[in-house]
């Protein structure tokens, strides 16, 4: 069993974890490695309840992001052996793992996971205030979901 999960790591080139700030675009990139004869590749998102669909490609129908995702996923780098998705301006609910599947004649599906960190969402407030000879000193209030400038 081990054996065959570390073949699995040759077969698709992936990062393991993307990290984005809050806002920015992310790039999620999936390489299949090995000659297979690949009739579709989907990205899905883990959820605790399970995985939904994101974005399939393949050369019948081409790119398509599924409804849910439309309006924040793109696919990039379309094609059966590499396929990229972007999400654009990540927030903290895109947040999480996303499977690469290579969907293989006659193997069937070939899966690699890629996680998404953010930075950013939980910037720490600072208070600016002059001291006795006009230099401005700094301290740090808490930690917030934004920064503000006090």
């Amino acid at each position: 069993c081990l054996r065959a999960m570390c073949l699995l790591l040759w077969i698709i080139s992936t990062q393991q974890t993307v990290v984005a700030a809050v806002g920015e675009d992310a790039r999620l990139s999936c390489q299949l490695m090995q000659h297979k004869e690949v009739l579709q590749v989907t990205w899905q998102k883990v959820f605790p309840e399970g995985e939904k669909n994101v974005a399939t490609y393949s050369k019948h129908f081409g790119p398509r992001v599924t409804p849910d995702f439309r309006e924040k996923v793109e696919i990039k780098d379309a094609g059966l052996k590499n396929c990229s998705i972007v999400i654009r301006e990540v927030m903290e609910q895109d947040e999480g793992c996303y499977l690469c599947l290579f969907n293989t004649f006659p193997d069937g599906a070939v899966t690699a996971t890629t996680c998404l960190q953010l930075y950013g969402k939980n910037l720490t407030a600072l208070q600016l205030e002059p001291d006795k000879q006009d230099h401005i000193r700094s301290s740090c209030l808490e930690q917030l979901n934004s920064c503000h400038v006090c």
